[in-house]
C-alpha cells in the first residue's frame, strides 16, 4: 500500500477546488495518509455524486484516505458504513507532487453505489452560497409586510417604479435565479444603506 506524507486537506460536504477554500474553513495538516488509485469512471463517480463505498474492498480498514485518477487527486472521508461524508481537494503543489509518481501507485478495485446523483452544473463555491442565502431569504419574507423594502430593492435594480408587489416580487425571484451575484448585490447594498 501507498502512502502520501505531510499533505493539508480541507474537508467539506461538497467537492471544491482549492482556490475556493476559505480563511474559516478547517484545514487539517496529515502527516500520513493511504493514496488508491481508481479508474477514470470510478474517481469521477466518487467525485460527482454521493457514494457508499463496500469497505471490505479496501485494502485497509482507513476512514480518511486519497484516490486518484490519471487526472488528479481528492481526499474522501468516509463513516462507519463507507458513505462517502467529506470530499476535499489538494494544494496544487501537493497534488502535482503526487501526479509526478502517479505510475508507481498500483490500482484498485473498488465496489460502491451510488446513493443519489448530484447535478454537475458547476457554480464557484461563492455562488452556491449566495443562491442558498437568497433562497432561504425569500422563502422566509412576507412580501406583503415588507413591501416598501422589496419595491425599493426593485426599484434599486431596475430604475423603475413599480406599484404590484407580486410582480415586483416574482421579478425579483426570477432575477435571484438568473443572475444570483447582482441579486445577493444589491440585496446586500441595501441593508447596510437602511442599517445607517
Amino acid at each position: 500500500m501507498e502512502y502520501i506524507y505531510d499533505i493539508v486537506l480541507n474537508f467539506q460536504d461538497e467537492y471544491y477546488d482549492f482556490y475556493e477554500w476559505k480563511r474559516e474553513d478547517k484545514i487539517i495538516n496529515v502527516k500520513k495518509i493511504p493514496i488508491y488509485k481508481l479508474t477514470s469512471k470510478d474517481y469521477l463517480n466518487i467525485k460527482y455524486n454521493n457514494i457508499t463505498i463496500d469497505r471490505n474492498t479496501l485494502p485497509k480498514n482507513n476512514k480518511m484516505f486519497l484516490i486518484t485518477s490519471d487526472i488528479e487527486v481528492m481526499g474522501i472521508l468516509i463513516d462507519n458504513n463507507g458513505k462517502v461524508i467529506k470530499k476535499s481537494s489538494l494544494l496544487f503543489e501537493e497534488s502535482d507532487d503526487i501526479m509526478e509518481d502517479i505510475d508507481l501507485i498500483k490500482e484498485i478495485s473498488i465496489k460502491y453505489k451510488i446513493d443519489k446523483k448530484i447535478n454537475t452544473k458547476y457554480l464557484s463555491r461563492s455562488n452556491k452560497e449566495k443562491s442558498e442565502y437568497l433562497k432561504k431569504y425569500f422563502k422566509n419574507i412576507d412580501k406583503y409586510k415588507e413591501e416598501y423594502f422589496l419595491k425599493y430593492l426593485y426599484y434599486d435594480i431596475y430604475n423603475i417604479e413599480e406599484d404590484n408587489i407580486d410582480k415586483v416580487y416574482n421579478s425579483l425571484i426570477t432575477l435571484t435565479e438568473s443572475n444570483t451575484s447582482k441579486m445577493y448585490d444589491h440585496l446586500k447594498k441595501i441593508e447596510l444603506e437602511l442599517k445607517r
